[in-house]
């Protein structure tokens, strides 16, 4: 999932739990007095009366329900969406045949070669289509790795070798280099 759905994602959650927690102690505290003398129903008994006595309002409480239901589907739904690319099509002429390959492929061998770099402890590699296709890498640093020395040679090599295995020469790259946790975050290359 990209950094934008997560943000908003907590954003519109943790509003939504606030508001909700505040609503609900407020309930509470006002049904048991805190805001005068003796417990009390939270709704006045015209409201309650009302409900009871109109046929409707059930009804229409179910399909409240029922339309919260489905945003809230939409919302799941949503978040399994990604930009992720399953398959890419290298098909340059469709007179040669065609050419697909699995990204899956094309990230396990950036991965297994980054992983080969010294310094690096482990990388973690996705294809994506968002305005283009782009390649993203987040490399984890070892505490003993020279930033510069894994970045060059992921820059050279790592990134030429993309490039020419999806026959892309504008290939957008996008490497995060995580230091060792000993290390203070400022040495960090993004």
């Amino acid at each position: 999932m990209s950094a934008r759905v997560n943000g908003v994602n907590r954003t519109v959650l943790a509003l939504l739990g606030l508001v909700l927690l505040a609503a609900g102690g407020l309930g509470l505290a006002y049904s048991f007095g805190a805001f005068g003398t003796g417990q009390r129903p939270v709704l006045p008994q015209p409201v309650r009366d009302y409900a009871r006595e109109q046929g409707w309002f059930w009804w229409a409480v179910a399909g409240v329900c029922l339309l919260l239901a489905l945003v809230g589907l939409w919302w799941l739904l949503a978040q399994l969406r990604t930009d992720r690319v399953s398959r890419l099509d290298l098909t340059t002429d469709d007179r040669d045949g065609l050419t697909t390959v699995h990204a899956g492929a094309v990230t396990d061998a950036v991965e297994t070669e980054v992983e080969g770099l010294r310094g690096v402890a482990g990388a973690s590699a996705s294809l994506i289509e968002r305005r283009g296709r782009r390649l993203t890498l987040s490399v984890d640093l070892a505490e003993y790795a020279d930033i510069a020395e894994v970045r060059q040679a992921i820059e050279d090599r790592v990134v030429a070798h993309a490039r020419q295995a999806l026959d892309d020469p504008d290939l957008l790259v996008d490497v995060e280099l995580r230091p060792g946790r000993t290390r203070s975050a400022g040495h960090g290359v993004r």
